[in-house]
């Protein structure tokens, strides 16, 4: 008897304990009055950078950061957020992007934060798109898709990547969410096509906007980005590193092109395992070939109607056996019951597609890439780009990758094409013989009609 009451005395001794625990750290801290550059280092113990305190302490309602690679935009953006969530009552905080696994990149920063430090006794409810506070703010990772923001009343929202969202998403979604709380909006974005409200957003002398090279970060040494600018085109350089609006006038897949394909509504997501459930539909692959310098990559695409949809999308690491890439494709086509595969036939993928074959993918068939079928395979991904039947998820790189393509007319009049030194474009490739293989028509027929 003694010593349940013991243990049940010493479980309330305990209780109590935490609940004053919690009492102090709300008594100690107001965030309210804490600037948010001194709640980075005080309460998150992050010692931001001068570039960073100045987008901290930023206080305007319209805020536009285009940030090279590893600059810490991820990292600003989300103290800022954080520190909005608990310094004001009530307050809804949204994060959203392309994706939700884009989102979640910066949520889960967020969420580092929060359950790291002290603030993880002001917690409420946390699950793993939403942390709420007990001052009744919540901070909500979404995709950026009216189908999932519509119905939201917001007092900030972060926009991620907000280049390859729709314009209409932005003025007809996203600025009506802040309108009657007079909220803040914050886009941050890689730079991308100049006709499209993040570029105009950032050229607007209303905004307040924050441009940063990688180059300003102390943690970033010149010869590293020395060694960048020459293992890299000059164009994909000066976007990643420098923050600069560019692109090739030789491109041949424009950016704004590139940007229409990028479903948002409701966004599409790209199947992330072969080990994930599968839905029936009808399916077409194409598969490029690398190993020690270029990467071996396979695309699936899902046909609904005329309409194309990229849903799973694997690059394989650079010296991956070709073993390992042939199991995995006989995997792919088991799990989604292919109707076609096109492969590079060139070079090491004759063995390949038969091997391919022994492994009974019968429908399996190769190309050999000349500067002929080269051509018929990019202008075939090309129709189906502007007569908008290709739709596929954010990806960045393979973003990137589609626009590097580069054109140039032979003295015969076909169309030459090439990559920058420092570029690569598997991903391309892969998604060109994906379309390919899922054309109906004969790709001649629609070379000649384009």
């Amino acid at each position: 008897m003694w010593r349940k009451f013991r243990a049940s005395s010493l479980a309330r001794l305990d209780d109590i304990e935490r609940q004053l625990s919690k009492l102090l750290v709300k008594q100690q801290l107001d965030y309210s009055t804490m600037s948010p550059s001194i709640f980075a280092e005080q309460v998150l113990k992050i010692k931001p950078f001068p570039y960073q305190i100045k987008l901290l302490e930023d206080p305007h309602k319209r805020i536009v950061a285009v940030m090279g690679r590893q600059s810490g935009k991820t990292t600003t953006i989300a103290v800022k957020a954080v520190h909005f969530a608990v310094a004001q009552n009530g307050a809804t905080i949204l994060i959203t992007s392309p994706s939700l696994r884009q989102s979640m990149i910066m949520f889960s920063r967020i969420s580092s934060f929060v359950f790291t430090s002290p603030l993880k006794s002001r917690v409420v409810r946390s699950t793993r798109t939403i942390i709420q506070f007990d001052n009744r703010s919540e901070i909500i990772a979404l995709p950026a898709s009216e189908y999932f923001l519509r119905g939201y009343t917001a007092h900030m929202i972060v926009a991620d990547e907000a280049s390859f969202m729709p314009e209409e998403l932005i003025t007809n979604i996203i600025f009506p969410m802040i309108s009657t709380t007079d909220g803040y909006a914050i886009f941050l974005s890689t730079p991308w096509a100049r006709d499209h409200f993040f570029y105009r957003a950032f050229m607007n002398p209303n905004y307040s906007v924050h441009k940063v090279k990688s180059s300003e970060c102390p943690l970033i040494k010149p010869e590293f980005l020395e060694e960048m600018r020459r293992n890299m085109t000059e164009t994909a350089f000066k976007m990643e590193w420098e923050a600069e609006f560019v692109e090739a006038a030789s491109a041949f897949f424009p950016q704004s092109l590139i940007r229409e394909c990028v479903v948002n509504d409701p966004p599409l997501e790209f199947i992330a395992s072969l080990e994930e459930p599968v839905p029936e539909g009808e399916y077409y692959a194409g598969c490029d070939f690398g190993k020690l310098e270029d990467y071996s990559v396979l695309a699936v695409l899902k046909r609904e109607g005329d309409i194309l949809k990229l849903v799973y999308l694997h690059e394989f690491e650079l010296g991956t056996p070709y073993s390992n890439v042939i199991g995995h494709l006989v995997r792919a086509h088991q799990k989604f019951s292919i109707h076609k595969v096109f492969v590079d036939q060139t070079g090491v993928g004759e063995p390949v597609l038969e091997e391919l074959q022994n492994q009974g993918m019968k429908n399996v068939e190769g190309l050999t890439f000349t500067v002929k079928t080269k051509e018929e395979l990019l202008t075939c991904l090309k129709i189906a780009m502007e007569q908008k039947r290709l739709k596929m998820p954010y990806h960045l790189r393979l973003c990137q990758q589609i626009n590097e393509q580069q054109y140039e007319y032979t003295k015969s009049g076909h169309l030459a094409f090439s990559h920058p030194t420092g570029s690569h474009d598997d991903m391309l490739w892969a998604l060109s013989l994906g379309v390919w293989s899922s054309t109906r028509e004969a790709p001649s027929r629609l070379v000649r009609a384009w």
